[in-house]
């Protein structure tokens, strides 16, 4: 009997060449946080999965332990929709479904799967299904550009104002004869050619505000989040509660999740506030790192923090900062708010 052993290392969005029984290679899509089994194979006895943390690298690693009783040697992938067993669980191969349409089976799912890791220790604690419609779906440059600007609008003020002819300091009297000068004709020292006069259409306050198509905000929002599920950087942990408002107690959780050194976007679901978090996270400010010195360990380089809850997502904070964490009940608010049938 052979025990095989490949390590599948879980990469970015990318398109493999996923082998096949009667050995003709053919593209599947794959994500860091969805694997899949091209089809049935062979009469294999039991398998395992375990994960693991390299030093290196923060992404998880999917070890399949394949035992055949016929010492023939098989390379394989987990099947998205074959549940997950954890420590020395046995997980019978039998009960894995076949589908014969290798190519469009993957895309026929309603869901795709993202790690599930642990706030407090970082570690990969089991698998969560993400909404396809919401997390999946093909990124619109377009549509974002056109959400970002809608969303800057809101900012403007729109005070800037001038005066017109009436609101003009200066004299109301003819300056200079009609005829007679050899001079063009003024009317009046209040004209806009004149220095001190008014504004020809100048601007007046006003709300700059601009509007846009619910659906078309909502389809940007589902493109941002997507968008970072393809990039790698999103992640999914248990929970953002934390034990006090301390600095080191919230950069003990960004080096454990190793997104130091980062602008993180942390986004909760419950409707309670987590106050601990964002009171944590209103102390990091954008500082350069202190080098080391004589007698001095130096200090890190910090970056700043935003933290709000899943009902008031906005296009803007998910693409200026680079990871965005998110807990169970955040992920169901989402589904529930921009699920697309």
């Amino acid at each position: 009997m052979t025990a095989v052993r490949p390590s599948i290392r879980l990469r970015p969005t990318c398109l493999l060449r996923q082998p096949s029984i009667s050995g003709v290679t053919a593209p599947c899509r794959f994500s860091r946080q969805a694997l899949a089994l091209s089809q049935a194979i062979g009469p294999l006895a039991s398998s395992r999965l375990q994960f693991s943390t390299t030093p290196k690298s923060r992404h998880p690693t999917a070890t399949f332990n394949l035992e055949n009783p016929y010492g023939v040697e098989t390379p394989t992938l987990l099947h998205h929709l074959t549940p997950v067993a954890r420590g020395a669980d046995t997980l019978d191969l039998t009960d894995v479904p076949s589908f014969e349409d290798i190519n469009n089976y993957y895309w026929k799912s309603p869901s795709i799967q993202a790690f599930l890791q642990s706030f407090s220790t970082g570690q990969s604690v089991g698998l969560i299904e993400l909404d396809r419609t919401v997390f999946g779906a093909d990124p619109r440059s377009d549509l974002l550009a056109r959400a970002l600007r809608y969303e800057e609008s809101w900012l403007e003020q729109g005070t800037e104002s001038t005066k017109a002819l009436g609101q003009v300091r200066g004299s109301t009297r003819k300056a200079f004869p009609q005829k007679g000068r050899g001079k063009a004709r003024v009317g009046t020292v209040r004209a806009p050619q004149w220095k001190g006069g008014y504004r020809v259409h100048g601007p007046r306050p006003h709300d700059k505000s601009t509007d846009i198509p619910r659906k078309v905000y909502s389809f940007a929002i589902r493109s941002a989040l997507s968008a970072k599920f393809r990039q790698d950087q999103l992640l999914v942990v248990d929970s953002l509660t934390l034990d006090s408002d301390l600095k080191a107690t919230l950069m003990e959780k960004l080096l454990a999740l190793s997104v130091n050194n980062k602008t993180v976007y942390f986004m909760y679901g419950n409707e309670e506030p987590e106050e601990l978090l964002i009171k944590a996270a209103g102390k990091f400010k954008r500082k350069e790192p202190v080098p080391k010195a004589k007698g001095f360990a130096g200090l890190p380089a910090e970056k700043p923090l935003l933290v709000s809850s899943a009902r008031e997502v906005s296009v803007t904070p998910l693409l200026r900062n680079e990871i965005l964490v998110l807990d169970k009940a955040a992920v169901e608010v989402l589904e529930e708010m921009y699920h697309q049938e």
